[in-house]
């Protein structure tokens, strides 16, 4: 485990290894780097995996009095990454991750060797305001699970075990505070990462967009994946988290994506 700190916020990453470039993982809204606990074995056969802790999520601390933004975010993934040493990655970002990963595609395109998003705030439709402004504020399991629900088609992934872990993760220090924080600008967050995204296809950096069918948290919009291009892995009957309701297809055409990339 490593720390870092920037100018504004801190991010800490996790080595997990494996055989092949260095690639990072960028959860999403609310979760933390475990989120991805079903695909790490796969990509550690093809990458040499690291992942992260948003600030004011999992293990990173929230810095009070700064204004969040997906930028601010992504110069502190830069930063903790190079205080690993490590240069250029494949990187792959989920919902508020996604809108991560694509402003720093856009800030940093030395830096980066590929571009996987899924379910990207940014790229999907604009995410209802009651979701992220809820969730901080949830302290009943009954209503964790039912606000949980949403992320996901088959429902009874949204079990009360989930609940009770994010309910567990809430009662930290601060935040809820830090969550509420995000949330308040998570408007502005993805209209940065929609210009960024656009900016990046004019790249022709590899992108892959992966996305669930049935998500009704950020539903796909056809406009604006046209407008990033790329390589497009569309999911039927899964919602907000592809990459743990359909871990097996995502688990199949991820790591094939990044085998495929030059060296």
């Amino acid at each position: 485990m490593s720390t870092q700190s920037s100018a504004s916020f801190e991010v800490r990453l996790h080595h997990s290894g494996g055989n092949g470039a260095p690639l990072i993982l960028v959860h999403g809204f609310g979760a933390d780097r475990r989120t991805f606990t079903a695909n790490q074995p796969a990509l550690s056969a093809v990458a040499d995996v690291w992942s992260l802790d948003l600030p004011g999520h999992g293990a990173s601390p929230w810095t009070e009095g700064v204004a969040p933004s997906a930028a601010a975010f992504a110069d502190a993934i830069r930063n903790a990454l190079d205080a690993e040493g490590v240069d250029r990655v494949d990187m792959v970002g989920h919902s508020l991750g996604g809108a991560v990963s694509g402003v720093f595609a856009a800030r940093y395109p030395g830096r980066i060797r590929s571009l996987t998003v899924l379910a990207a705030s940014g790229l999907g439709r604009p995410v209802p305001r009651v979701f992220v402004e809820t969730l901080p504020t949830l302290t009943d399991v009954e209503a964790a699970e039912h606000l949980l629900q949403r992320l996901f088609v088959r429902k009874s992934l949204a079990n009360r075990r989930l609940a009770l872990y994010m309910l567990d993760e809430l009662e930290k220090p601060g935040r809820r505070a830090a969550l509420s924080r995000i949330a308040s600008e998570m408007k502005a967050i993805s209209a940065e990462a929609d210009a960024a995204f656009r900016e990046v296809a004019e790249t022709g950096l590899p992108r892959l967009v992966v996305w669930g069918e049935g998500d009704a948290v950020n539903p796909l919009d056809e406009e604006r994946l046209a407008a990033v291009g790329g390589e497009r892995f569309v999911i039927p009957e899964v919602g907000h988290l592809p990459h743990v309701e359909a871990a097996v297809a995502v688990n199949r055409r991820l790591p094939d994506f990044l085998a495929g990339l030059a060296a």
